[in-house]
């Protein structure tokens, strides 16, 4: 039991016994010292506990870049320009983002009416993350990112004219979990056992509405004992991030799909993961902050809850998709002439197939397009 257990723990005793697995989950991946996001030992990549799309090959943000390239062309070419994006884990995407950007700007000056101003912003609770941020796109990002801890730090908000992007942000959100339990809809809240360790107790719902997070179908098709995980939260990061926009899009890529599949997918399995060494597992109350804990995303609910507040869903598809749309192919085909020569080129299309087939992240992962007056 480590400091940030015996904090938890502490918290349960003073709100009387028990606390949500919403707030188990904030403090254990976001207490300010101790939470896994903010450890200064904290990890991703090859040898941390998890890797995101961007460390796989720098093809994805390169795909990526392409299509904020595009966008910035549907939006009229303006001289002014916006990329925010969300918790942005090492920088990878940042930097390789950029880098398409710059090349796309240098190679097609038909379609560049003059000098664009990119502002790239980066929101990152993390005071670890922003300092490997800055290291990982010191090259291509110096003197080109700002850093802000929140949303609503940003200067300009409510005014922002661009994109709002994120790879996988909402599955780290803090989430509720539900059960079925004799007819009605229950709560899981985690308390303490006599020896301090966490425990889990059922007891009735710490907001009536959080069902109403659920499309009417699912409400109607639970079976007893099926689980369930939502997030209000992501439902508030993504009104925020409309709240900031004056025109342009969202962009949000990430582990899920759109109801009611996610959730009849989670409701036999509990819904949480976590993740310690690149080794999967579904205890969240072992090596409290020591451990990634996930979810799934409720893309469904993403667009209800931004079509509530003026955006308006552009399209929906998986990273496969998305990635073929923007010359990911070309790319494969490129090393694929050269991987019988060349074992380097192999392990490079390796690692990049990884990010499209269907038993990768090509379809784990999926894309959101969201417009607000563009």
């Amino acid at each position: 039991m480590n400091q940030l257990h015996h904090l938890i723990a502490d918290k349960i005793r003073s709100a009387g016994g028990r606390i949500t697995f919403a707030e188990y989950m904030a403090e254990a991946l976001y207490h300010p010292m101790l939470g896994y996001y903010n450890r200064p030992e904290m990890t991703i990549g090859e040898q941390g506990d998890f890797f995101t799309s961007p460390m796989v090959h720098p093809v994805f943000g390169h795909c990526v870049g392409r299509q904020i390239y595009q966008l910035w062309l549907e939006m009229g070419s303006p001289s002014s320009f916006t990329l925010l994006e969300m918790g942005a884990g090492t920088g990878a995407l940042a930097r390789d983002l950029l880098q398409e950007w710059d090349r796309l700007q240098a190679n097609e000056p038909a379609a560049n009416s003059g000098p664009v101003a990119l502002r790239y912003v980066i929101v990152e609770q993390s005071p670890v993350l922003r300092g490997r941020q800055r290291e990982t796109a010191s090259e291509t990002g110096k003197g080109r990112i700002e850093w802000h801890a929140t949303l609503q730090e940003v200067p300009g908000y409510g005014s922002l004219e661009g994109v709002i992007l994120s790879n996988e942000l909402f599955d780290a959100l803090p989430y509720h979990r539900l059960v079925m339990d004799k007819g009605r809809l229950l709560e899981r809240y985690v308390t303490l056992e006599e020896d301090g360790s966490f425990a889990e107790v059922t007891a009735p719902l710490s907001d009536e509405r959080l069902p109403l997070l659920l499309d009417e179908q699912i409400r109607e098709g639970l079976e007893e004992g099926d689980r369930l995980v939502l997030s209000p939260a992501a439902g508030k990061v993504i009104r925020e991030m409309a709240d900031a926009l004056n025109k342009g899009y969202v962009l949000t890529i990430d582990y899920g799909n759109l109801s009611p599949d996610v959730h009849w997918q989670s409701a036999r399995s509990g819904g949480i993961r976590c993740y310690y060494k690149q080794t999967l597992n579904h205890d969240p109350y072992t090596r409290v902050g020591e451990q990634d804990i996930t979810a799934d995303v409720d893309f469904s609910y993403l667009q209800r809850e931004g079509g509530q507040v003026g955006l308006e869903t552009v399209r929906f598809s998986t990273q496969s998709d998305f990635l073929e749309n923007f010359g990911f192919l070309d790319k494969v085909t490129d090393l694929q002439r050269m991987a019988f020569r060349d074992l380097r080129a192999d392990f490079e299309l390796q690692k990049m197939l990884t990010l499209y087939l269907p038993q990768g992240l090509g379809d784990a992962c999926k894309v959101l397009m969201q417009s607000k007056g563009a």
